[in-house]
């Protein structure tokens, strides 16, 4: 039994329900109203014991051999269903993508970008302050930056260059993370596994993801990279214990490669609708493997 956690008006979601379906995988889909009616009786531990119970039908938990999670934002605090689900998801014998401590590094920006470099992938010199003196000295230095949220909280990427010096006395109000800005084109790699597919953008806009919001026009096409880079992102990726994540890099130039930041939960049907590349597919083999 696979286990598919979350909105069925979510993308990913219903891309990975789809491949499964169509392989006939035995899945359940468990949605908000489905998690909310949800019975159990749940043993935790190192081994949980028990079983779960949709709409009736109980599920023992030995017989669930993966399980897929982007649930839905909660309403208030969690309830004992949702809690209890997600404390299977974290140690559950099963195939998990992905389970839930392992997208803690992207609660920290910082903290992952360090993890990255300690991969051995370049990363854009950056600086987190709250100090505006030090945050102008890294503009001058520096001449273009990008500055965003230090947190895993989603936000828009935006650019300053020098004649915007002044704007930088907002910094004191709390921490931001400041990146040289690196010229080149986006590629995004979803790692699936021991897979991965790369994507190439092309844009004018510094955050390709709204573009349409600034009036840029975006090019998403399917691209390739060296083995050597693949099996270097994969073992990235496993390294933060995630099965599947979207990795974000820089092509610059020069042809080197520079490293931003791991999503440990990708939207990825925005690449795979725009290239026809079988993520969805490869998610749904990744949970079939048991």
């Amino acid at each position: 039994m696979i286990v598919v956690w979350g909105a069925r008006e979510d993308p990913p979601v219903a891309d990975v329900l789809d491949a499964l379906q169509e392989r006939g995988a035995d899945v359940t889909h468990l949605d908000r109203a489905r998690v909310d009616s949800l019975d159990f009786d749940v043993t935790l531990g190192p081994a949980p014991a028990g079983w779960i119970a949709v709409d009736g039908h109980r599920i023992p938990l030995d017989a669930i051999s993966a399980i897929y999670l982007r649930p839905e934002s909660p309403r208030g605090t969690a309830t004992p269903a949702t809690t209890c689900l997600m404390a299977l998801a974290s140690s559950l014998d099963a195939v998990v993508v992905n389970r839930p401590a392992a997208g803690r590094s992207n609660s920290s920006k910082p903290y992952q970008l360090a993890a990255i470099a300690a991969a051995g992938l370049t990363v854009p010199p950056t600086l987190v302050t709250t100090d505006a003196r030090a945050a102008g000295e890294f503009l001058d230095r520096h001449g273009r930056v990008v500055y965003k949220s230090i947190s895993g909280i989603r936000s828009i990427v935006a650019t300053l260059g020098v004649e915007d010096a002044g704007r930088l006395s907002g910094v004191s109000t709390g921490p931001v993370q400041l990146q040289q800005w690196i010229e080149g084109i986006d590629v995004r790699v979803h790692v699936v596994g021991e897979r991965w597919f790369a994507t190439a953008i092309e844009s004018a806009a510094a955050d390709y993801r709204y573009a349409a919001t600034t009036g840029h026009e975006v090019a998403v096409v399917a691209t390739d990279i060296d083995d050597e880079l693949g099996e270097r992102l994969v073992r990235l990726a496993a390294s933060m214990d995630l099965l599947v994540a979207g990795i974000d890099l820089r092509l610059t130039p020069d042809d080197a490669w520079v490293c931003f930041e791991v999503n440990p939960s990708p939207g990825f049907t925005f690449y795979e609708d725009a290239t026809g590349q079988p993520i969805a597919a490869a998610i749904a083999d990744l949970l079939m493997k048991r």
